[in-house]
């Protein structure tokens, strides 16, 4: 044990209790202070960064023994007299605050740089925050930001909050960004729950075998243990899934890979629950183990009862042996990608709380409440009215969190004890046991005539889904889709199949199946384009898509076609790019890449959401279930609600994600929100407008057509005189409200497309909607050490009318950042008995180092079905960077990466090898 005093936030305290407890646990657990986040426990993230001493520490990583008369400063020290701190309205004001989980720490570090370097450069800026990681912004808007608070340190000027709107398309701040830079406890696992007990899974000690038996006495009698349950405790249907229903909630009978869990334990305290796992007793079989997923679905182990193959897909279009009869130039290569790590900061947390009236609310991050509700009550065996699921503020997502993962596990603790249950997942079990994005082997062939035009493409795929299906079906079908690019094929054939192995599930990540053919496309266009003596650029403008063209998939595109004005725009801006030379070791490479990718589910689904507009004695209340994970669409949300209703979208409360208050919005994926979510509150605040003014013309006998809302007042519009206010309607009429169910256009279902492939007379939508880009990575490759510097990416975008052009920005740079990760860096490996990458910074997420400088364009091709024109813009992005950076190493050593990522070692044994080759030659 230890006593010690130190100073916290300018307050002196005394600690009592033991020496090794660690400095983030102390200010979390006993003073309260939520702002320092555990994002992994490692000092990997940087989320929990605070000041000791004037320097900036992880305060996971400092023990209380070390801090006799320290100094100690938190994010919540930051803010005086409700005036923020520069940075933080810097970083308010910059975009440079997504979902926020990163940004306390990152405040932190730089007031740790500012507060001794009152005018900092690039480079120091990069050194101070090496140690944080954000996933979302791309880094970009944090210097930025940084910079701007140290000009106005410099002057001695007080940076205010920008607020100014001028309707749709103005920039616009977040809102909850303030709380954000405050850090303020808005995530799950801040919500402190009196009296709340603690749950731990045990997870299973093999990829492969049969559970013989589970024997739990031993756990059950240690003191302070609740309940330890298994397989036969879950009252409902012990399966999970996104599509196909597969995942056990709790293995019986068998388990297929490291992270299945197998039991239960809930407890006093988590120190206790883990004590317990090691009581519980399991019997294996062990089983032979599926790793290699080209060969899975021929392997005669089975890892499932119906074997390794989860979907298949074989599309064919035109006549493909003709296409490749009228080529001059053919094309052959066989890249592969690898799994990756969502990589989301905030770990999977929840508290699942029995109310008094049978109910158990469910508080966690997720990416629908609805569709966790759907879970949870099935497993459960309740009807859906006893379970209440709320979306706390979510710490990113990328798509890791359309399924549950612990969610069922702590509602089911809280049903069997009858008292709130609390389970966090930590790190390694968040690398473990989350979906990744799917590895994939693209084996490609293309030919084209010696115009460039492109006459035949095939392509097999073959996707590793991991132990169980997740979105693997969806994913598959849109790697098939999406095979070929943004370009106009006449003649294909693409199979693609998902296999299962004995690895961690992969399911939706950002790009949803698009990201791994694009990488193989965007490559073997590049070849293509040298076979022909063809510029890259224009090869792509001489095979893109444009209005009028048919897909791969048989749909002829309408409207909002913005490829080759990307290109245009990519092309021109290039031109007039300073490049710099190539020396020493160190050579310079341009890289292209186009990609699209579908707005919304399609496919034949059903694609809705809901909305409520309301008039309360609190003003417009928007009611909606689209899950902001740090992507924006609250803000795009009160943006379309302030632009029909002409009110400034901060006087707008926005209520989210509460199953007991809000309707369905349908899962936040596809890139769909914005067009979908976006619709219906256009449509309910347009409804509840049109009621505020019915209202004031009667009550004034005047014409509907000839008044107007302007902020809170109701007036005449050509005089201007005001006739009410919308509190006067409010303490008149009451609450007035508007609901609306907007449904995407129809699409066609799978079966619809593959039979209807060669009907040319008979258009149908494979989606309502798609976007398009273009990028051009230019890279500085090291040719010693293999070491590859992207210095500058150039992106255009269109993504229809961006509703909030700021956030549209963040979009793309932090897309950019992930692609590059995906190019350099990224990849999720496990063999047979463990889990290599085991730590975040093993996952190789980029850092501030990696940042290059970025120049995006907007290209605002209006949709006429979208809210104002918009589409989508959350996923696009990513897609075109890797491939571009790999071109660009290409480009400059000569040397084509075809097995990612590019990591030093790999890119230095290509180059020996060509060194080797060349010496043959000679």
């Amino acid at each position: 044990m230890e006593t010690l005093q130190l100073t916290v936030n300018e307050i002196k305290r005394v600690y009592n209790g033991p020496n090794d407890t660690i400095l983030l646990t102390y200010l979390r657990n006993q003073l309260g202070l939520m702002g320092s986040k555990n994002g992994c426990g490692t000092g990997h993230c940087g989320a929990c960064m605070v000041i000791v001493d004037g320097k900036a520490k992880r305060a996971c990583l400092v023990r209380m023994k070390q801090l006799q008369g320290a100094v100690v400063e938190t994010v919540e020290n930051l803010s005086k007299e409700g005036n923020l701190h520069p940075l933080q309205a810097a970083f308010v004001n910059h975009g440079a605050v997504q979902c926020g989980f990163c940004t306390p720490g990152m405040i932190i570090s730089a007031k740790a740089l500012l507060d001794n370097t009152i005018n900092p450069s690039d480079e120091e800026i990069r050194k101070a925050l090496k140690f944080n990681i954000c996933r979302c912004t791309g880094y970009v808007t944090i210097a930025a930001a940084i910079k701007d608070a140290a000009k106005a340190l410099r002057e001695g000027k007080e940076l205010k909050i920008q607020q100014e709107w001028n309707g749709i398309g103005t920039p616009v701040i977040r809102q909850e960004a303030i709380e954000k830079v405050e850090g303020k406890p808005l995530y799950t696992e801040d919500l402190p729950v009196k009296g709340a007990l603690h749950g731990e899974l045990l997870l299973s000690d093999f990829a492969h075998a049969e559970v013989i038996s589970v024997r739990t006495e031993k756990a059950e009698a240690l003191s302070g243990v609740a309940a330890v349950l298994t397989a036969k405790d879950i009252p409902g249907s012990n399966v999970v899934g996104i599509i196909t229903k597969k995942q056990p909630v709790l293995a019986q009978g068998k388990v297929r890979y490291l992270g299945d869990a197998v039991a239960l334990v809930i407890a006093d305290t988590p120190e206790i629950a883990r004590e317990a796992l090691h009581n519980i007793e399991v019997t294996y079989r062990e089983l032979p183990v599926v790793m290699n997923m080209l060969t899975a679905a021929e392997d005669s182990v089975h890892i499932h009862d119906d074997g390794n193959i989860l979907s298949k897909l074989h599309i064919k279009r035109g006549d493909i042996s003709e296409g490749f009869r009228l080529s001059d130039v053919i094309i052959e290569e066989e890249i592969t990608v690898p799994m990756i790590e969502h990589a989301y900061l905030e770990p999977d947390a929840v508290y699942a709380v029995p109310e008094k009236d049978g109910i158990i609310t469910v508080y966690t991050q997720s990416q629908s409440s609805f569709s966790y509700r759907e879970e949870i009550a099935e497993n459960l065996s309740l009807p859906l009215n006893r379970i209440r699921v709320v979306t706390r503020t979510t710490g990113g997502a990328f798509g890791g969190r359309e399924e549950p993962t612990i969610q069922v596990h702590a509602a089911l603790g809280a049903l069997v004890t009858g008292k709130p249950v609390h389970m966090v997942m930590s790190r390694k079990d968040v690398l473990l046991r989350t979906s990744k994005r799917h590895g994939e082997i693209l084996q490609y062939k293309i030919g084209a005539s010696r115009d460039g035009k492109i006459q035949a493409f095939q392509a097999n795929i073959i996707a590793d889904t991991g132990a169980y299906p997740s979105a693997g079906e969806a994913v598959i079908l849109r790697s098939v889709l999406f095979a070929p690019g943004p370009y106009q094929i006449p003649n294909a054939d693409i199979q693609g199949v998902a296999v299962y192995t004995n690895r961690t599930p992969a399911g939706a990540m950002r790009g949803f199946g698009s990201n791994q053919p694009a990488v193989a496309s965007e490559i073997v266009m590049d070849m293509l384009a040298e076979k022909l003596n063809i510029d890259p650029i224009e090869l792509r403008l001489i095979n893109g898509l444009e209005s009028g063209a048919h897909t791969v998939g048989g749909q002829v595109l309408d409207t909002s076609v913005g490829l080759k004005e990307s290109l245009e725009i990519v092309r021109a801006k290039l031109a007039e790019e300073l490049i710099p030379s190539s020396s020493g070791s160190r050579r310079i490479g341009i890289g292209i890449a186009s990609a699209m990718k579908n707005v919304g589910l399609g496919s034949g689904m059903d694609d809705s959401a809901s909305a409520i507009a309301e008039l309360t004695h609190e003003g417009i209340v928007i009611k909606v279930s689209s899950v902001d994970s740090g992507q924006g669409s609250d803000t795009v949300v009160r943006s379309i609600a302030a632009e029909v209703l002409n009110i400034h979208p901060g006087n707008i409360k926005l209520i989210t994600n509460d199953t007991a208050v809000t309707l369905d919005g349908g899962v936040t994926t596809a890139s769909r929100q914005t067009f979908v979510t976006g619709n219906a509150v256009y449509y309910a605040a347009l409804g509840l407008k049109n009621q505020i003014l019915e209202i004031a013309a009667k009550d004034h006998g005047a014409s509907i057509e000839k008044l107007e809302i302007r902020e809170s007042n109701i007036l005449e519009s050509r005089t201007g005189t005001v006739l009410n206010t919308l509190q006067d309607i409010f303490l008149k009429k009451g609450i007035l409200s508007e609901t609306n169910t907007y449904t995407a256009p129809v699409t066609v279902p799978v079966s619809e497309i593959t039979d209807n492939l060669n009907r040319d007379d008979e258009p149908f939508r494979l989606h309502f909607s798609y976007c398009y880009g273009t990028q051009a990575a230019i890279v500085a490759v090291d040719i010693d050490s293999g070491k590859v510097e992207v210095l500058k990416v150039i992106a255009a975008h269109d993504s229809g009318k961006a509703v909030n052009p700021a956030g549209a920005r963040g979009q793309i740079e932090g897309g950019i950042m992930m692609g590059i990760g995906y190019a350099l860096t990224e990849e999720f490996l496990m063999d047979e008995t463990s889990l290599i990458t085991n730590t975040l910074k093993k996952t190789g997420v980029p850092d501030i180092e990696m940042m290059p400088e970025i120049d995006s364009f907007l290209i605002e091709n209006l949709h006429p079905l979208g809210p104002f024109g918009a589409k989508g813009m959350g996923e696009l992005p990513m897609l075109p960077t890797t491939p571009a950076v790999i071109n660009a190493i290409y480009d400059a050593v000569g040397v084509r990466v075809t097995h990612l990522p590019a990591k030093p070692n790999t890119l230095k044994a290509l180059l020996e090898q060509q060194k080797s080759e060349k010496e043959a030659a000679r």
